[in-house]
């Protein structure tokens, strides 16, 4: 789903107000890939589609601001990440860039209590892989090529160190969240 599909998805409008509110109270809050998008939008910055598709593993830097960032900076200068999204967040306005790429805004901050990444840090090894071996329910995998044997392999190859990266992620925004 992408997060202008209210019509199709309309748990997407709540979801939207419960984000801003979070937003207008300070209340910690990291939104990954659709969910980047919709706190990206829940803080005024509509998502639209991705120059092109980013499925797969790809590099993302991080930004002067992303390496002093207390949740994003430990990944400097870059990472290869897994990605899964043919939608992105603009920067929201007053938010800082931490991360990026030539596709899309990778990784932003609204204050200090608030972030969202395009990239999946949280995906496991059997919901990676099997959205590699299911890849035909998305169109734009579907037009853009993807082989599920060869992506499935990279998975099972990158995805132990790619989790403890996730890992890692989610405990510097716990931290960050005290």
């Amino acid at each position: 789903m992408h997060a202008d599909q209210e019509s199709e998805h309309p748990w997407l409008i709540e979801e939207k107000k419960v984000l801003a509110a979070l937003l207008d109270a300070g209340v910690p809050t990291m939104g990954v890939c659709l969910g980047s998008q919709l706190l990206g939008e829940a803080a005024g910055a509509r998502p639209r589609r991705a120059s092109q598709p980013e499925i797969g593993w790809f590099d993302i830097e991080l930004t002067a601001d992303g390496k002093r960032d207390p949740v994003i900076g430990a990944l400097a200068p870059g990472f290869k990440a897994f990605q899964w999204h043919s939608y992105c967040s603009p920067l929201p306005p007053g938010a800082t860039e931490l991360a990026a790429n030539d596709t899309a805004l990778q990784a932003y901050r609204i204050g200090n209590h608030a972030w969202g990444i395009q990239f999946h840090a949280e995906v496991a090894e059997v919901d990676a892989v099997s959205w590699a071996v299911n890849y035909a329910v998305d169109e734009d995998a579907v037009r853009i090529g993807i082989d599920p044997d060869t992506l499935s392999a990279e998975i099972l190859e990158r995805i132990g160190e790619w989790n403890a990266l996730g890992r890692d992620l989610c405990g510097r925004f716990l931290e960050s969240a005290v």
